[in-house]
């Protein structure tokens, strides 16, 4: 078998060889040429895919081992870890690896590689084949055979074996659907617009002109009269020069412009048609008309949970299915990165796991990218800091000297003592490793205490299902779920006949009314903080408007506020070596939104 591949060529006359007439290019109704290669001409497109492409690259891969208690542990001894973890090819880093597998699956929606063995094992390398050169067909036995063309013309034929195969959405369970086949039209109106615009402002941002005369002019004459004036004053560079006319013409401007073809709104509706096929949100494509400071956040969270995590499962099960024989093996994206908010919402969502006995000190340090230290594998919970093996025994680990014996409960009494009622949060919290909480939930449900799940999504069937599948086999775990939109949780929780007890939330203003800033008891000057897209933000009041707007410096946001809620402006603040420091950034938020803090100068 040759070792020569072509991994990616330039042009896309050089990548169609009539050898699948589904990557074959036709021009649309736009007039634009669109196939897999012409696509990436489009902004949005290209932007689309690059957001895809570099999540997934960037997220740790990591190949884990099932353990006989239910658990997991990092398998770095196997030689498939640093295949998928560091290095798949002796050109490429995992990052570039899955980065161009991504590409490949956003403008193909099929990415293949060649799977080598070697002294390593069965895998030993992973060699990226381009979709372009691929012929798939199921052999009579019901298993694929693949077959590649070179690039001198020769095919190659690999089996199922030899190939990790990665397919889009699939009509024929063979063959991933090609995304910019199916969006022809929208990728190809989008890039009209780009055309137009672009030989708008090339003619001086002038339509096109008629040179009239009532005089009879030869078809030569013409032909030089129009190469004159193109000469003269087409191009940016030629714009507003003077012309002179003779033997009677006269310039006529053609009719229309781009306020009546409602251009602008066709190129934003465009960036929003495409971002609609990859599911992107258009902030991560820097359209930002419809974003604002209090759903930025939800559509940050939503991308991860319904844009990312399906195209990770892929990865992640075309992994198992062509890589791993071992069960006792698979691989999986470790997402928390995406999720990671700034110092002090860590250290309050470490604080709670710590204290519930879920993370121990040295899977906290693990997280942050600390050496672990002594004595910091050991868990512990709340009641006196007590470990969990005491917690089980029913003890109390107290100092020295040794108290006198006491008469001990009988079990059931110790565990009616401690029973409790713990509230999980959804988004950002359950949603973020639905594993981890789905095995605390059932733990702590199974050790006599009450779970439930509070989340402030509206109740609509949409989030009841979407929190339904996210639960999935752990929902029984949960006495209630409450979904109760802009309520505040403690206020929901008392209303349904819920005494919580622990609260496991990253947004702790969301839970009591008295954690908000109270409309009348902000003032200029004092520090608050708020949630944001990357935890909790925190900044100085500049300016409070009780009756009336802010324009936000620098964005295009403006905050109406109102006696009962103020809008308030805000000076943003940086947590740095030195310690907080005030930015050249301004936000605005409405006051019932904030919960004040201490100073941070």
């Amino acid at each position: 078998m040759s070792d020569t591949r072509i991994l990616w060529l330039p042009t896309s006359e050089a990548r169609h060889f009539g050898w699948d007439d589904g990557h074959s290019s036709r021009r649309n109704p736009s007039g634009i040429r669109v196939d897999s290669d012409t696509a990436l001409q489009s902004t949005v497109v290209l932007a689309c895919a690059r957001v895809l492409a570099e999540s997934v690259a960037g997220l740790p891969l990591h190949l884990l081992r099932r353990l006989a208690d239910g658990g997991k542990e990092i398998a770095r001894e196997h030689p498939l870890y640093g295949i998928l973890h560091d290095a798949p090819n002796p050109w490429q880093t995992s990052f570039e690896w899955r980065e161009q597998a991504m590409l490949h699956l956003c403008l193909h929606g099929n990415a293949y590689s060649e799977i080598r063995s070697g002294a390593a094992g069965a895998v030993t390398e992973l060699w990226p084949l381009h979709p372009s050169r691929m012929k798939v067909e199921q052999i009579e036995n019901g298993r694929l055979r693949y077959k590649y063309r070179e690039e001198n013309g020769a095919e190659t034929a690999y089996t199922q074996d030899q190939i990790m195969h990665l397919r889009w959405l699939s009509d024929d369970g063979i063959h991933g659907m090609i995304p910019v086949e199916l969006a022809r039209d929208a990728i190809g109106l989008a890039r009209a617009c780009e055309i137009h615009g672009a030989s708008f402002f090339g003619n001086g941002a002038r339509p096109g002109v008629v040179l009239s005369t009532d005089n009879t002019i030869s078809a030569e004459a013409a032909e030089q009269l129009r190469n004159n004036w193109e000469r003269m004053h087409r191009g940016a560079a030629n714009s507003s020069r003077t012309a002179v006319l003779t033997a009677g013409l006269k310039p006529v401007e053609l009719g229309g412009n781009n306020q009546e073809a409602q251009f602008l709104e066709a190129r934003r509706f465009q960036v929003e048609e495409v971002c609609r096929l990859y599911r992107v949100p258009p902030h991560l494509v820097g359209d930002l008309t419809r974003s604002s400071f209090s759903n930025i956040e939800q559509q940050s969270i939503d991308f991860v949970q319904h844009t990312l995590l399906p195209w990770l499962r892929r990865f992640e099960t075309s992994i198992a299915r062509d890589l791993i024989s071992d069960r006792q093996y698979f691989a999986e994206f470790d997402t928390r990165g995406l999720l990671r908010g700034d110092a002090a919402a860590r250290a309050s969502y470490y604080q709670t796991l710590w204290n519930l006995g879920v993370a121990s000190i040295n899977e906290i340090r693990r997280w942050e990218n600390l050496d672990p230290v002594d004595g910091g594998d050991t868990r512990f919970v709340q009641l006196n800091m007590q470990t969990l093996d005491q917690a089980n025994a029913g003890g109390v680990a107290l100092e020295e000297p040794e108290p006198p014996v006491l008469p001990q409960p009988e079990p059931d009494q110790v565990m009616s003592m401690r029973a409790m009622t713990i509230s999980i949060d959804y988004d950002k919290t359950f949603a973020t490793d639905p594993r981890l909480w789905g095995e605390f939930a059932k733990g702590s449900a199974a050790a006599g205490n009450r779970v439930v799940m509070i989340s402030r999504r509206p109740d609509t069937p949409e989030n009841q299902s979407v929190v339904g599948k996210t639960l999935g086999e752990y929902k029984d775990a949960f006495s209630d779920i409450l979904l109760i939109g802009e309520t505040m949780k403690d206020e929901a929780a008392k209303a349904a006949g819920i005494d919580v007890d622990v609260w496991v939330d990253d947004s702790p203003q969301f839970i009591r009314a008295e954690n908000r800033a109270a409309p009348d008891s902000i003032s200029v000057g004092d520090f608050v903080s708020w949630g944001s897209g990357t935890g909790r933000g925190r900044g100085k009041i500049t300016r409070i408007v009780r009756d009336g707007e802010i324009n936000v410096p620098d964005s295009s946001f403006t905050i109406t506020g109102t006696e009962d809620d103020p809008a308030v402006l805000i000076r943003v603040y940086k947590e740095l070596a030195e310690g907080w420091q005030p930015s050249d950034v301004q936000v605005g938020h409405k006051a019932s939104t904030l919960t004040k803090i201490g100073a941070l100068d």
